[in-house]
């Protein structure tokens, strides 16, 4: 366990938190700190923090936060186990052997175990397409596609030809276990026992996760057979709500340009990609989810959304602003001429063309509003209908000021007074809304606890002067302290201090067991320094005062109450002594 911990340790002295969680969320300095849209949750303004000097992170609105592994382990999805080999690997740390519970250690074999099955799927799929006579058909297919070579490797694109046991034959002589094929939907389970190949006489395009790991596939149909496409089934690594296709090439050119196209198809990206043009991704064949947004709101402060022009295409933009709008990722939409899909119009038009085509795009809003009231029915019919449609989603937005700033755009759109949108906004409010008004204060309340000053100002003292830890141990805190969380923490930190002496924020941190104890002390640790060191002192003085103070109150009501006169003028004597002292 020693040799385990210090591999721990090791790592978390060779990575920098900021760099690691740059390259996945945009965060931009603010003071010692860095801040960002939380990649974990909904928020408009930036509450998720980046502490370089604790190497720590924080989200002030979910309250997620903690060291790298913690990052790795909520962005990715995986255990802590997995999480350390990850970040092992990366920073090139030796680790020891360390024994896992039977569930941990089944759990992470089989991951391991379908990443490389997909892993030595894809290599015989791009084997064929690129090495075999019988990947012809693909060759010619992304030629005709002006798909060239250097795209052809970097995203591993593949084919497989119209066979029922192809790949399963591949994987057998390399040993694979195809019951672990069947787990990664690469193979199907016949009902009279045995195997056949999922996907047959198709093009294939890889799906990889942010870990350059492939986790699944997509595969297209040569001819006019339908499926169109079919993509790999719902798997323990592949979630096809959760992924677009290219991101894990394009996250950077995203980041470096502050803004993500999001396609419909994989070869809308491939052929955007062969032109040039980088900050592309693509759904699966799905809706864009929340989830989708989310993967892309840590890179970019803007979407362009380009689907096609067909009422399909339309349909999936406008269905997928609710989402952008409780993201708080600013969208837009990319008009396409009719019967045109990205990869036909560059092909057509080139780079150029789709570049102007992309400056022009409209806000998502404007777009939604547009669609609506261009349909073909009687005015007030359409304004009246359009206001059932968008008065939900805008009751459900988090700020006033964008709230305000939709209902001046759809005053403006419709021709009917803001006045009047705002009354019916907060009539739909009144009677829809789920939130009564003892929900609200218990909500207020709750938000407020941990704020009382006393609570706040020893707890800031004691993480950002440790020199004083010495003396606050020695008070008796809980006299003024009214958090019950705040409570705990300290005395879990008197239980270290009687144990080991003094000791840092940071292992103090790791040595608390309850969550939101952990949240609060990670809160106190990014919030700068309430007294300067010169005025810790004092700081100290004053909460020995209000404890000595409390005592004494408490000593005189119990005298009383006991008839203890003598008892009485003792206290009162001393209380006088005390305050000559101080004066």
């Amino acid at each position: 366990m020693e040799s385990f911990q210090s591999a721990k340790e090791e790592v978390k002295r060779a990575a920098d938190i900021v760099e690691l969680i740059g390259q996945y969320v945009q965060i931009k300095k603010a003071g010692q700190n860095y801040m960002g849209l939380c990649p974990f949750h909904s928020e408009k303004d930036p509450s998720f923090t980046v502490s370089p000097s604790k190497q720590m992170f924080h989200c002030f609105g979910c309250k997620r936060g903690g060291d790298i592994f913690a990052f790795w382990m909520e962005y990715h999805k995986v255990t802590f186990p997995q999480a350390l080999k990850d970040l092992a690997d990366r920073y090139q740390v030796t680790l020891p052997e360390k024994p896992m519970t039977p569930f941990e250690k089944e759990k992470m074999e089989l991951k391991a175990s379908l990443f490389e099955v997909n892993r030595v799927a894809a290599e015989y799929f791009h084997g064929i397409l690129t090495k075999s006579e019988k990947g012809r058909s693909g060759r010619d297919y992304f030629t005709r596609r002006s798909i060239p070579k250097e795209v052809i490797r970097e995203f591993c694109l593949g084919y497989v030809p119209d066979e029922w046991d192809g790949l399963i034959r591949y994987l057998s002589g390399k040993k694979m276990n195809l019951d672990q094929a069947a787990q990664s939907g690469l193979v199907i389970r016949k009902k009279t026992g045995g195997y056949y190949d999922r996907f047959r006489g198709r093009v294939i395009f890889p799906i990889f996760n942010m870990r350059q790991q492939i986790v699944g596939f997509g595969g297209r149909i040569l001819d006019d057979s339908l499926p169109k496409y079919i993509n790999t089934p719902e798997t323990p690594i592949f979630h096809k709500g959760e992924f677009l296709y290219g991101l894990h090439a394009s996250h950077k050119s995203i980041r470096d340009n502050g803004r993500a196209v999001i396609v419909e198809g994989y070869m809308d990206v491939l052929a955007l990609r062969r032109c040039g043009f980088q900050e592309v991704a693509g759904t699966l064949g799905t809706a864009l989810t929340r989830e989708h947004i989310r993967s892309v709101k840590g890179y970019a402060g803007e979407a362009v959304v380009v689907f096609d022009s067909d009422s399909a295409g339309k349909a999936a933009a406008i269905k997928s602003l609710t989402s952008f709008m409780n993201e708080g990722l600013s969208s837009k939409v990319m008009v396409l001429p009719e019967g045109d899909d990205p990869d036909s119009y560059v092909s057509k038009n080139g780079l150029r063309g789709f570049l102007s085509l992309l400056e022009d795009a409209v806000p998502m809003f404007d777009y939604y509003l547009d669609s609506k009231l261009a349909q073909k029915e009687d005015a007030v019919e359409r304004q009246v209908n359009l206001l059932k449609e968008v008065l939900p989603v805008l009751a459900r937005l988090d700020q006033v000021s964008q709230q305000s700033l939709y209902l001046r755009r759809l005053s403006e759109k419709l021709g009917i007074p803001e006045s009047i949108i705002r009354t019916e906004l907060q009539n739909w409010q009144k009677h829809h809304m789920g939130e009564t008004p003892e929900d609200g204060l218990r909500e207020r309340l709750s938000a407020s606890r941990a704020k009382k000053v006393d609570d706040l100002y020893l707890l800031n003292v004691l993480i950002h002067h440790p020199q004083a830890m010495n003396r606050l141990m020695s008070l008796d805190y809980r006299l003024i302290l009214s958090d019950p969380v705040v409570v705990g923490i300290f005395d879990a930190i008197h239980e270290i201090y009687e144990k080991e002496g003094a000791t840092m924020p940071s292992d103090i941190l790791e040595s608390l067991k309850d969550e939101q104890a952990r949240e609060q002390f990670r809160e106190a640790m990014l919030t700068p320094p309430i007294f300067a060191d010169e005025g810790v002192e004092q700081a100290l003085n004053g909460f020995e005062e209000k404890i000595h103070g409390i005592k004494m109150t408490e000593s005189k009501k119990k005298a009383a109450q006991q008839g203890d006169l003598e008892g009485l003028n003792r206290i009162l004597e001393l209380k006088r002594e005390r305050e000559g002292r101080v004066i």
